[in-house]
């Protein structure tokens, strides 16, 4: 479980955030950038589900296993070991992404999250709780209540994501995941560039904050069997 935590991640924070650095700073961007942007994450967390979610559950996301643990669906004893693999996958994408793309990530921070033209830092905050509010509610839908159709969770979950990336991305950079953000704020700093590492914080109290409020909608409005 520990290691396929660390592979969902890796894949995750480095797909995503090079999806960024390919269709804005190599291709030049454009309107479809944002569609393609969001439809290579939805992607990706769709086939690391279908690829690990029988090892591990595939949270590959902090604010998924605080969520599920503090509604009692997951062990508390793994919560520790889940974050840790995320944070080493994403930190091992972060060296990918600046080995990948020395020059041309360094234009756009190397997929860095950070809040939008106009967006302050609470803002920003409050926006990725909303953000990820939907994401584990739709996560509680499709793939822990087991009253939903069987192999649809992927598909539904990936989509979620596409969905907040589409409208949460000029805003926030839509990351609902620390260690999404962590790994290019990573990669950034190695190439001097401090300002995303000095944001994180936002994509760690908001998704953790607003992952607890998702799952605790759903958990105790539909009661899903445990």
């Amino acid at each position: 479980m520990f290691i396929a935590e660390i592979f969902g991640t890796w894949a995750l924070t480095l797909f995503g955030p090079a999806s960024v650095i390919t269709l804005i700073s190599i291709l030049g961007g454009g309107p479809a950038a944002l569609f393609g942007i969001g439809a290579t994450f939805g992607f990706i967390v769709m086939i690391m589900i279908y690829t690990l979610g029988h090892i591990s559950g595939t949270h590959i996301n902090p604010s998924v296993t605080v969520a599920l643990a503090a509604i009692g669906r997951l062990p508390a004893k793994l919560v520790a070991p889940y974050i840790a693999a995320q944070i080493i996958g994403s930190i091992i994408a972060g060296l990918c992404l600046y080995g990948f793309f020395p020059v041309a990530g360094k234009a756009v921070r190397f997929g860095s999250t950070l809040p939008g033209t106009g967006v302050g830092d609470g803002a920003a905050v409050v926006i990725e709780i909303i953000l990820t509010l939907w994401l584990l509610f739709v996560i509680m839908g499709v793939a822990v209540d087991k009253r939903a159709p069987a192999g649809w969770a992927g598909f539904s979950i990936g989509m979620i994501v596409a969905c907040d990336i589409w409208i949460g991305g000029p805003l926030t950079g839509a990351s609902m995941n620390f260690a999404r953000s962590l790994g290019p704020a990573i990669a950034a700093a190695i190439a001097g560039d401090l300002l995303p590492l000095s944001k994180v914080w936002i994509y760690l109290i908001g998704p953790i904050i607003g992952g607890i409020i998702g799952a605790a909608l759903y958990e105790y409005i539909f009661k899903p069997a445990k």
